[in-house]
């Protein structure tokens, strides 16, 4: 506390003022604010003698826990300052002034501000990070979350060889590294590498050092930033933009290491306190098991996808009397690549058997069934087997592999001679059909039931199909959409069928699946068959 008179001059201080202050009674006492030593930075005195002058003492009006930053003797510290008029009978004596130091209450109050920043950076993650399973995403989200609020910029580098994009070098004692991510919030450009480019690194210099050790390091200024043992390429941009502090952290899944995340602070005053530095490596290894699941998400969708195609008909034989044309489409995500299959059997007597299904349940295990099932019903047709008995032997086949195994199929049998469509159907969706005068209509079948559901008859519709007519068989994943009744699905086709182009079957396909299934939640089967006019007729 220090008291000062009608013309502001210093009158008493008590020993707390005298200690925060560092000053002594002979340098207080007669002096006005403006007049105390200029040693404790107080340059901008002169409003505050204002204040006094104007509001204090000709007013009347206190001022009260007014905030003040000062560098004082026990170093900076932060004030809150007090000033109340004092009188005695009507009689203006001067000004009574306190001193607070809150230093430590603004510390603890700044340390609970970034203590529930750092907690609401570590809920955000669980949100913001990994919210696709593809690795450039998650890699772009890590860096968004940490910029601004714990860098200024964030690179995240990921080894070649794991994400099987590119094999390494080859050369002994490098590493290859590819650039996923980079974020600046303070200077445009990549300033080093761009995303989706290489770069290596000697095993001796820092990013690798970090990447073979697994632990993370920091550097504090720019001559610890030198004698980091950067590559030339990294921190030359670095010092040009005026890099104070850089963290590099190994980004580790299941005990593998895929890569590095170097966060840097430029314009951001101050470096990584130890807080920071755990919240950083923290919000690093939930992105890094997020990049290792897109890392086996991608594997196993490459193995289904290479499974699937591998046990598709490659070459489909040329029938007499019938043009054929197919696509399949595996779907986007690896857990829903399933057993869609089709297939066109040439017959006796010139006949041709179609086939389509679907494998119930997803990955390569539904794949491998879809396999058993093709070659099986392969067999059964060379015996002769008409399309009613095979059924019944494949669903004998899928119950024995367990209650959660199912299948559909439909087999369309068709003579180009008598111009008779024989159809049967094991669960498995109608076919459409697009008559010459552009007309569609679903065939109305008895669908029979599930393979593998039991015991059933599968019941064979003819149907005469006039030349020129396209036959349409698919599965599920082309027509069904969560939410939506499959009657509007069914629809969707009829007017895709009757709409697209008839010129080549290879262009409806193409047709049908862009307007039906662009990108498609579970696998696509399609095949279309346009029936041809007899032999000497037009």
């Amino acid at each position: 506390m220090i008291f000062t008179d009608s013309e502001l001059r210093a009158r008493r201080a008590n020993e707390a003022f005298r200690q925060l202050t560092g000053l002594s009674d002979e340098a207080l006492i007669g002096r006005r604010p403006s007049e105390i030593d200029r040693g404790l930075g107080l340059a901008d005195i002169s409003p505050i003698e204002d204040l006094l002058a104007e509001q204090v003492l000709k007013q009347g009006v206190p001022v009260v826990n007014k905030p003040m930053e000062r560098p004082l003797p026990g170093g900076h510290r932060h004030l809150a300052w007090t000033a109340y008029r004092v009188m005695d009978n009507d009689r203006v004596l001067g000004v009574a002034s306190t001193l607070t130091d809150i230093t430590e209450g603004m510390r603890a109050n700044r340390d609970l501000r970034q203590a529930n920043r750092r907690l609401e950076l570590l809920q955000r993650a669980g949100s913001e990070i990994g919210t696709t399973l593809d690795v450039h995403r998650t890699a772009e989200e890590l860096a968004a979350l940490a910029v601004p609020e714990l860098a200024d910029r964030v690179a995240v580098d990921l080894l070649d060889p794991f994400l099987l994009e590119n094999p390494a070098s080859g050369e002994p004692g490098i590493l290859r590294f590819r650039r996923f991510a980079t974020l600046d919030s303070t200077a445009p450009g990549p300033g080093n590498f761009n995303v989706g480019e290489c770069w290596t690194v000697p095993i001796t210099q820092q990013p690798a050092v970090v990447f073979l050790r697994g632990e993370a390091v920091v550097a504090r200024g720019e001559a610890e930033i030198r004698e980091f043992d950067l590559p030339a390429g990294l921190v030359t941009p670095l010092m040009e933009r005026g890099v104070h502090t850089l963290l590099m952290v190994p980004l580790t899944a299941r005990g593998v290491t895929l890569g590095v995340a170097a966060f840097s602070r430029s314009k951001t005053p101050g470096s990584y306190e130890e807080a920071d530095v755990r919240l950083i490596i923290d919000l690093t290894a939930r992105a890094a098991m997020h990049v290792d699941n897109a890392r086996l998400y991608s594997q196993e969708h490459a193995a289904a996808v290479t499974l699937q195609r591998s046990m598709l008909p490659r070459d489909i034989p040329h029938v007499a009397g019938i043009d054929v044309a197919w696509r399949y489409r595996p779907a986007r995500q690896a857990a829903e690549i399933g057993g869609d299959w089709f297939d066109v059997i040439p017959l006796s007597e010139g006949r041709v058997k179609l086939v389509v299904g679907d494998v119930t349940g997803h990955g390569i295990g539904a794949a491998a069934t879809m396999g058993q099932l093709r070659t099986t019903t392969m067999a059964l047709v060379r015996l002769g087997s008409p399309s009613t008995e095979i059924m019944g032997q494949l669903s004998e086949m899928v119950a024995a592999q367990g209650e959660e195994a199912g299948a559909t199929c439909l087999h369309a049998v068709y003579d180009p001679s008598s111009r008779c469509c024989r159809l049967a159907s094991a669960g498995h969706l109608p076919p459409a059909l697009r008559h010459p005068d552009g007309r569609t209509e679903i065939i109305d079948l008895p669908p029979g039931l599930l393979l593998g559901a039991g015991q059933s008859s599968y019941p064979v519709v003819e149907r005469e199909i006039a030349p020129g007519s396209i036959l349409a068989l698919y599965t599920d994943g082309l027509i069904e959409r969560p939410g939506q009744d499959i009657a509007v699905g069914m629809a969707s086709l009829k007017r895709a069928l009757a709409d697209g182009p008839t010129q080549s079957l290879d262009e409806l396909c193409d047709f049908i699946l862009a307007t039906l299934a662009p990108q498609p939640r579970d696998d696509v089967a399609l095949l279309l068959a346009r029936t041809a006019a007899p032999s000497g007729k037009g």
